[in-house]
């Protein structure tokens, strides 16, 4: 709880931040009992952290944000660079009343507050709108939904953002000093994005499938290589067969009503406008989804027990990534939610995207897939296992 009251011990104490917490181990504590020992550590981390932007949006005002940036960086221990994004941002707050009041209530993270800051820079908002989505929503998750509201409140459909997002792409290679290894880094706009990451996940699978099982390469490392084989290698071609082909899924909605495609996106939710989706749709190598209203599909494009590469694509459009803990449908897999072997089949009703991580914890740790009554695949726990009660002791940020 965040609160303001005058001290007669000192001004200086009186502009202390203090973190009240649980008097007893956490080792003593239940399961219910960590939970909310998480949850209330959470929120005391955001009120603290709104408590220092604030007090540095205020220290710009005073001496400027050179200054401001230097004082933030010495007394957080943080980066250059992230001591500049918080002073930004928090300059960036200043016109938004209802993002500043949840963020300093603890029900938003600093993270939830910067991404509607950054929107507002670039298109009016509706700020009660996203502040009641930021309070619901993990920042990746929040992130998407307020792209797709911004593209909602554009006059052209987003097309504006895209373009300006194709002219900000830019690209780079250096070498780290401190070992000698060679980085690359990169921005692309999201749909170049989209094509880079699909190659790369065909290659990295290939790369996957090639390894010994007993010595598997980290997801990181099979990344790299995937890379290097893709820059500086030809690709590799079977005798009498093509190279491998990798499509890129548009996903839109029919109205009906007015026979109109709508909500046109990138299979990761990504916006796009409506009028780039009818001229992809008919290139080489794009895929078309177009689903009605209720999110039921009216087409997929084509392209046992695995999945077929059509199941796949259909399984993307629908479900849009891991149904476990969201991870980018780049890097799931087709999973039997009735298991092959107790003679689930090899149909939509009975497959979910899943990442290698959530596809373990279904395997080899008892986690189950449900369907929600809106039809949603969601993961779920094991039943968890009975432990001692004890105490209950919240957390708190005060200010003194």
């Amino acid at each position: 709880m965040v609160g303001m009251k005058q001290s007669s011990r000192g001004t200086a104490t009186a502009h202390r931040v203090r973190i009240v917490l649980p008097a007893r181990p956490a080792r003593e504590a239940t399961v219910k009992q960590l939970v909310e020992r998480m949850r209330t550590a959470s929120r005391a981390e955001s009120q603290a952290k709104a408590v220092r932007v604030e007090a540095a949006a205020e220290l710009e005002r005073r001496q400027g944000r050179a200054k401001t940036e230097k004082a933030l960086r010495e007394e957080s221990g943080q980066t250059v660079h992230r001591s500049r994004q918080e002073v930004e941002t928090a300059q960036k707050l200043k016109g938004l009343s209802r993002v500043r009041k949840a963020f300093g209530d603890g029900e938003i993270t600093f993270g939830h507050a910067k991404i509607i800051a950054d929107t507002a820079g670039r298109a009016n908002i509706d700020e009660r709108e996203l502040v009641d989505l930021a309070k619901e929503q993990p920042v990746d998750v929040f992130a998407r939904a307020a792209r797709r509201h911004e593209q909602q409140q554009s006059n052209d459909d987003g097309m504006s953002r895209l373009e300006r997002q194709r002219q900000d792409r830019k690209a780079g290679i250096r070498v780290d000093f401190s070992d000698g290894m060679t980085v690359l880094w990169a921005r692309f706009d999201p749909i170049t994005g989209q094509r880079i990451k699909n190659v790369l996940s065909a290659k990295s699978n290939e790369l996957w499938r090639e390894e010994d099982s007993r010595h598997r390469l980290t997801s990181e490392q099979r990344m790299a290589d995937a890379l290097a084989d893709l820059l500086c290698q030809p690709p590799k071609r079977k005798k009498g067969s093509e190279a491998p082909r990798t499509s890129l899924l548009l996903i839109a909605r029919y109205d009906t009503g007015d026979q109109t495609i709508r909500d046109a996106r990138l299979a990761d939710g990504t916006p796009i406008p409506v009028a780039v989706f009818r001229d992809m749709a008919c290139g080489g190598k794009i895929v078309p989804a177009v689903f009605d209203t209720k999110d039921q599909p009216l087409w997929v494009g084509r392209g046992k027990r695995l999945a077929t590469p059509g199941q796949r694509l259909a399984l993307i459009a629908r479900d849009r990534r891991c149904v476990g803990c969201g991870a980018d449908p780049a890097w799931c897999q087709a999973h039997h939610i009735v298991p092959w072997a107790a003679d689930g089949p090899t149909d939509m009703e009975n497959l979910c995207l899943l990442c290698s991580r959530c596809h373990h914890r279904v395997h080899d740790e008892n986690w189950r897939i449900h369907q929600t009554s809106e039809g949603k695949h969601v993961m779920k726990p094991p039943p968890p296992v009975p432990n001692r009660r004890g105490p209950r002791r919240s957390m708190a940020v005060m200010r003194q």
